[in-house]
């Protein structure tokens, strides 16, 4: 397939942004100062702003349409390419940003696939997370990483969860997003027999940053519309699950998370995500058997099944088969050295078994690979108090505090062995 006709390279800007966007925040200026530079026209779609995200969005020369939201993201999206008028056209959200690299390799990608024919570009995302490996997938900011930005946002110092989908395509009448959440282009570009490749280039993600309840659950009730939409589609079911976990309803990602498995036996991420969510809720053997099944799933990665691994340690624990649980944690933390969360599960299985030492050492690693949580630091109080250490203890219930000034347990050791100190 060719571009259509209609666009011709000799009067046609070359490339366009398209958002959507609602209450765009903190991001939204600088992502469309830094685009100005790179792409010949910008529109937005606004879906019911209540701030200056359009005065914002016109102050860059961008055309804003409005657009009454319809709980249909592809919907909206399809509004905005349709108004596009360049010959390429990139994709991205309020808060999203791009190195200046990653914008003039973009430009210089459509410029060159001009010539040679429709393409459709797959980006990955970096979707930040404020606390070291607490979702799954999670990896850290490479060393010299070459998408920096240039003083990038507080609080993006320890990682992300990568995801990738086509954001770079062609600007054609029969190119669109299907799904009301979680939208691509793909299935359109699969029609027409676009090609997709892989481009060098990393979109950041700072959503993530902070929790907002009433978004988790917006994004819940979408996703039980595209289910009822899509009830034979492994992905819909999987994004359903997806957001019941982020909106804790374990009860619906657990049916969801089958549902899958259902459709796609062999999914590693789908037997993990079933193991976990059995675990929390006290069923260790219905638990062993979806994360025993990860080991046979051909495409699981050595991260799969290192976290297998920690959970079937976790659930050996939880079951009273502690003899179990130790060679396990070994196997996980030969396959995922670095997760502090392991390190964790070690100590405490160390403090079990009356293991001071071990239990010192493992949590001290825990600490220091997950600065943002109390939990090592819990532990290792509990340890020292134990061990009839209370200064020990009262520093290790201070620090857990300074990590997070909301968590009761510490403050009421603290108070308690202040008490009696």
């Amino acid at each position: 397939m060719n571009p259509d006709a209609r666009w011709d390279p000799a009067t046609s800007p070359l490339l366009a942004l398209a958002m959507i966007v609602r209450d765009g925040g903190q991001f939204l200026d600088s992502l469309l100062g830094a685009a100005r530079g790179h792409v010949d026209e910008i529109v937005v779609v606004d879906t019911g702003s209540r701030d200056d995200s359009p005065t914002v969005a016109r102050s860059h020369g961008a055309r804003v349409l409005d657009f009454p939201w319809c709980d249909d993201f592809a919907a909206a999206r399809n509004a905005s390419l349709a108004a596009c008028r360049a010959r390429w056209i990139l994709c991205l959200d309020a808060d999203e940003q791009l190195a200046p690299a990653d914008w003039a390799a973009i430009r210089l990608t459509a410029a060159t696939w001009q010539a040679q024919g429709a393409m459709g570009g797959n980006i990955v995302t970096r979707n930040y997370l404020a606390q070291a490996w607490s979702r799954r997938g999670w990896q850290p900011v490479p060393a010299g990483d070459t998408h920096a930005l240039p003083g990038h946002p507080a609080g993006v110092t320890a990682g992300f969860v990568p995801t990738a989908k086509v954001r770079l395509f062609p600007n054609h009448p029969r190119v669109r997003f299907s799904g009301r959440l979680h939208e691509t282009v793909e299935a359109s570009l699969a029609e027409l027999g676009v090609p997709v490749v892989d481009l060098p280039v990393v979109v950041h993600h700072f959503g993530l940053l902070q929790e907002d309840p009433a978004k988790a659950g917006r994004y819940l009730e979408l996703a039980r519309r595209k289910v009822a939409d899509l009830p034979r589609d492994a992905g819909a079911w999987r994004e359903l699950a997806d957001c019941a976990a982020v909106a804790g309803d374990h009860e619906l990602a657990l049916a969801a998370t089958e549902r899958v498995l259902a459709m796609r036996p062999d999914d590693a991420d789908a037997r993990l995500t079933a193991g976990w969510l059995l675990k929390e809720a006290g069923a260790p053997a219905r638990a062993e058997a979806h994360l025993l099944a990860v080991s046979r799933c051909a495409e699981a990665t050595d991260a799969q099944l290192g976290q297998a691994c920690h959970l079937r340690a976790q659930v050996a624990m939880l079951d009273g088969r502690a003899e179990a649980a130790g060679p396990l944690l070994s196997a996980a933390l030969s396959l995922a050295p670095g997760d502090g969360h392991i390190h964790n599960t070690l100590g405490v299985w160390h403090l079990q078994g009356g293991r001071g030492e071990p239990a010192r050492a493992a949590l001290e690693q825990a600490a220091a690979l997950l600065p943002h949580l109390a939990s090592p630091c819990l532990n290792l109080a509990r340890m020292y108090e134990a061990a009839g250490h209370p200064d020990l203890a009262a520093r290790q219930y201070e620090r857990a505090t300074s990590r997070d000034p909301a968590q009761p347990v510490a403050a009421a050791a603290l108070a308690r062995l202040r008490a009696h100190a």
